[in-house]
């Protein structure tokens, strides 16, 4: 009987720890962290407008949109989350993001990781560097 409870604990045990997370919601940056990239304007040319990057998580899978303030109060721009993967507390997707200039629209990866209930971490590649943002709950 022991070893029956006990083996029944233990596939419970894994099945828990192998489920992926759910985050499912709206996040911003956290707005204690340090500015992005060192730059102390909010990271990256253009200013730190306001980002939020709403997460729905079904299973292993994860969609939802990144929205970026629009430049000079204009309409924000919404990129849709592709190959969104959720692994246990880590998460992986990608947007395509407007070039500038006319410049074609590039694919930006982005790796992430759930701190707890209320904090994720995600990193992207900016220009060889990689660039950790934390983001929590939006209000």
């Amino acid at each position: 009987m022991k070893t029956t409870l006990l083996a029944l604990v233990a596939i419970l045990s894994l099945a828990f720890a192998a489920s992926a997370a759910d985050f499912s919601g709206k996040w911003v940056r956290d707005p204690s962290a340090p500015a992005a990239g060192g730059g102390g304007r909010g990271g990256g040319r253009g200013g730190g407008g306001m980002q939020i990057y709403e997460f729905k998580v079904s299973g292993d899978t994860l969609t939802g949109s990144v929205s970026r303030a629009g430049r000079g109060g204009g309409e924000p721009t919404v990129a849709p989350i592709a190959d969104g993967k959720v692994t246990g507390d880590t998460f992986t997707f990608s947007v395509m993001q407007n070039g500038r200039g006319g410049a074609a629209p590039a694919k930006v990866v982005y790796t992430g990781k759930v701190d707890s209930a209320d904090k994720l971490e995600i990193t992207t590649d900016r220009n060889g560097t990689p660039v950790t943002t934390p983001l929590v709950k939006a209000p």
